[in-house]
């Protein structure tokens, strides 16, 4: 069963990295090097920006503790509205999710779901619990807060999530029209913090 995921996993991996390479801007080393692991809520932040006070976790669901912060680089797919004119608000990601250093180590995908190779997962309920614009609306996306719907794998580093933070979002913001195309695919990074008790 662990095989089958992790191959379900790797396939996955390499289907959204074909889909990412050709077409996405390369990544810089700030959008994969530069995140080092927050050490408390109040006080935390990666080397973009720090966690906005806005996306603390609830003070009513205390005990919980960063277990991850890993850099997710890919694509916001949105579809054209039935009109034809502009794009759904809500798009779809489709991500590598990287280390500080650089290594990929999972994927992130509609759901939302982040899946981490070592046989974890979680899933995020729908809508998020906050979301804070980000410093340019106009071109990066929401920062938010996600509480976590379900999670699957024993041991593994998302095994016991129960929430997620997307934080220093960069780009992944709807064109303005459609102008005759059923999707558009918008490069865009952000950092996601995993909490777990």
């Amino acid at each position: 069963m662990r095989r089958r995921l992790l191959a379900s996993l790797s396939a996955t991996a390499a289907v959204a990295a074909s889909l990412l390479i050709g077409s996405a801007a390369p990544a810089t080393a700030a959008d994969t090097t530069a995140e080092p692991t927050p050490v408390a809520q109040s006080a935390g932040s990666t080397s973009a920006e720090k966690i906005p006070s806005e996306l603390n976790i609830p003070p009513s669901d205390p005990g919980y503790k960063i277990v991850a912060t890993l850099r997710g680089v890919g694509k916001q797919v949105y579809e054209c509205k039935a009109d034809g004119l502009t794009y759904e608000p809500a798009a779809v990601p489709v991500a590598v999710l990287n280390t500080p250093r650089g290594a990929t180590v999972g994927i992130h995908g509609q759901g939302p779901f982040w899946a981490h190779f070592d046989g974890s997962k979680v899933i995020a309920a729908l809508p998020p619990l906050k979301v804070v614009p980000s410093a340019d609306p106009s071109k990066n996306i929401p920062r938010l807060l996600l509480k976590a719907q379900s999670t699957t794998g024993t041991g593994g580093t998302f095994s016991k999530v129960g929430y997620i933070q997307r934080i220093d979002t960069k780009g992944g913001v709807a064109p303005t029209a459609c102008n005759g195309t059923q999707t558009a695919a918008v490069d865009y990074s952000a950092t996601y913090v995993f909490w777990a008790k």
